[in-house]
């Protein structure tokens, strides 16, 4: 049985530039409404920039998904699809 990898990636948004006050607009990778903005300026909610930079580095089906913001118990852990 091959082992399980998991990725976890954490951006640093912290600067000016990540964050447009006046207006939301549609997350590039989840379409829900965001004041965030990636690095080229689109609008994206960095926790969708996170998984979406995780699944890229494994490609598709390889990357298992952890979200920390949630206890270990409760987690459910998503596998890439």
């Amino acid at each position: 049985m091959a082992g399980l990898l998991v990725v976890r990636v954490h951006l640093d948004w912290t600067g000016p530039g990540h964050y447009d006050r006046d207006r939301s607009l549609p997350c590039r990778v989840c379409d829900t409404a965001t004041k965030m903005r990636d690095a080229n300026g689109a609008a994206c909610h960095q926790s969708c920039a996170e998984d979406e930079i995780a699944r890229e580095l494994l490609g598709t089906g390889q990357a298992l998904i952890a979200d920390e913001r949630i206890p270990a118990p409760a987690r459910n852990l998503e596998v890439a699809r």
